[in-house]
């Protein structure tokens, strides 16, 4: 005679309820895809009655499915959407006709991104001031001029260039802008990201970076080069950090929280940049900090 097992009934929920919650955190994990990075420098200013042409360069894991522009006449007015071109090498260009902002002092945009998974990202809102033509620039010019930082930080000659920094840790990289050299950023413009993420117990330092594009020129001269630094010290303990080009030091800071830093580099002509954590103190143990840098070069 068989003894009836009154635990069976109760032992098959468990098995079934724990191959429920591996399934639900298997297919979690599987979810979230990662967001694409967009890496943009936005214009301070166009002239009316040119075309303003919008770049930046997005970073994806997977293919893109779109990158648009959204323009906006006014604070409240809903965004126009424009979509924006591969140009190769992760350069992405939107071109907005000048009857779009004809008749106002300044418009907003901002860029978004999206992955063939589904994965979003878009940037902060940007202002353009609108400059009547035949202000501050030849009718026979293009619209893009030079942006240059004219921050609190006084001038520096940094082996045949000028480095002018902005002030402040958070600066947005706005500036003022000078007239002459026209800039086409869909042209002339190249545009560089790299990002580290630590968590060692004894992390091999200094940590050097080095952003060189020598073989992406085809024959163009740099004529000014920007750097702009995203640090965090993550678990609060105090990190140094530097940039270097042209053999020196442009860029540096010691924090133990998060700070952004960017610099101009004007004249200078090396196509390589280097970033490098040079010290970071142990927490619990352990250095932590994360940092993404942006390094564009205006070429001509």
């Amino acid at each position: 005679m068989r003894t009836k097992n009154h635990y069976a009934p109760f032992m098959k929920s468990l098995l079934s309820l724990h191959f429920f919650v591996l399934l639900l955190v298997s297919t979690g994990l599987r979810a979230q895809p990662t967001r694409p990075v967009v890496a943009h420098e936005p214009p301070t200013s166009v002239v009316a009655g040119q075309p303003l042409r919008v770049v930046a360069r997005v970073s994806a894991q997977e293919p893109l499915k779109e990158v648009n522009v959204y323009l906006a006449q006014a604070g409240g007015a809903a965004p126009v959407t424009r979509p924006m071109q591969s140009a190769g090498a992760g350069v992405y260009v939107g071109r907005i006709e000048p009857e779009f902002f004809s008749a106002l002092n300044e418009f907003r945009y901002y860029i978004t991104a999206r992955t063939a998974s589904g994965a979003f990202t878009e940037t902060n809102w940007s202002t353009v001031q609108v400059i009547a033509s035949g202000k501050g620039q030849p009718q026979n010019e293009k619209g893009w001029q030079r942006p240059v930082l004219i921050g609190a930080g006084a001038a520096l000659a940094i082996g045949g260039g000028i480095a002018l920094a902005t002030s402040g840790g958070d600066s947005d990289g706005g500036g003022a802008v000078e007239p002459g050299e026209p800039v086409d950023p869909a042209d002339q413009v190249i545009i560089r990201t790299a990002s580290d993420n630590v968590d060692e117990a004894a992390p091999l330092l200094p940590d050097s970076t080095i952003v060189d594009i020598a073989g992406e020129l085809a024959g163009r001269t740099i004529n000014r080069v920007r750097v702009r630094i995203e640090f965090d010290g993550v678990d609060g303990g105090f990190e140094e950090f530097e940039a270097s080009y042209n053999g020196n030091i442009i860029l540096s800071d010691t924090t133990a929280t998060t700070i952004t830093r960017q610099i101009d580099v004007v004249g200078a002509e090396a196509t390589a940049v280097e970033f490098r954590v040079t010290s970071s103190e142990t927490v619990d143990g352990s250095s932590a900090y994360s940092w993404n840098g942006t390094f564009t070069f205006f070429v001509k």
